[in-house]
């Protein structure tokens, strides 16, 4: 009896060891690969940070033999969009496919599943977007919309002008549309708001655009949202495939 609890417990230890070793092992993989992905997109995207590449889909090593990892994740602090640059970039894609040959070499292609993303658009990052004549613009959350405030002179005397502005999706571009305004604390007509900027060398018309051109074209833009330190967008990953080394 004794001897076989002794063969018992040996066979436990065993089993308990081999986990910590395929445990380890699955997460040296992990790090290495995931390591891999993100010096490639750092670098294929000119990042000034590394970005952070997670599968979470269960053991990797089992989804690397079967050559599809779930639930994959990629997250960048900012990502230069053309003249735009995006904060809190956020990917999240159900499935990509790479062959486990790929893998190992580096070279071949991978399928991406269509996915989901998220990405903010600072106040400053907007402000600098915009024409503004060389005033000093201040952007800052009113609400779901966003309050634009600046001083004009008027008579010589400096005078407090802020408008209330809802950013809007148009195509690929974010437009800044003016619902109202006030002037020194007053409301007044947003013809008037436009004549004091016109003033001061700046034509307001039906707003400012924010051109998004150079976000890739898997991504599209589905919402917009005004946030405290900006405006969030949201959209939709494409299916598409991509060419690794």
């Amino acid at each position: 009896m004794a001897r076989s609890r002794s063969t018992l417990v040996r066979v436990v230890v065993t089993l308990a060891a081999l986990a910590v070793v395929l445990v380890g092992a699955d997460l040296a993989a992990r790090a290495v690969a995931t390591g891999r992905v993100e010096r490639e997109l750092q670098t294929r995207l000119a990042l000034p940070q590394r970005p952070e590449v997670s599968a979470a889909g269960g053991s990797f090593l089992l989804q690397a033999l079967r050559g599809r990892y779930d639930d994959v994740s990629v997250t960048a602090a900012r990502v230069p969009s053309g003249d735009v640059v995006l904060d809190d970039v956020r990917v999240l894609l159900p499935a990509v496919r790479v062959p486990l040959r790929a893998l190992a070499t580096g070279s071949g292609t991978a399928a991406v599943d269509a996915g989901t993303f998220t990405a903010s658009v600072g106040f400053a990052e907007l402000v600098q977007q915009v024409d503004t004549g060389g005033l000093d613009v201040r952007l800052t959350r009113a609400g779901e919309d966003v309050r634009a405030s600046t001083s004009v002179r008027v008579f010589g005397l400096g005078v407090e002008l802020a408008l209330t502005v809802q950013p809007r999706l148009e195509g690929r571009s974010v437009r800044l549309v003016p619902l109202s305004a006030q002037a020194a604390g007053q409301e007044v007509p947003l013809a008037r708001a436009r004549q004091l900027l016109r003033g001061t060398g700046v034509e307001l018309l039906d707003g400012w655009t924010v051109a998004l051109d150079e976000v890739p074209a898997e991504v599209e833009v589905r919402s917009l949202r005004v946030t405290d330190g900006g405006v969030l967008a949201r959209g939709d990953v494409l299916a598409t495939t991509a060419v690794l080394g």
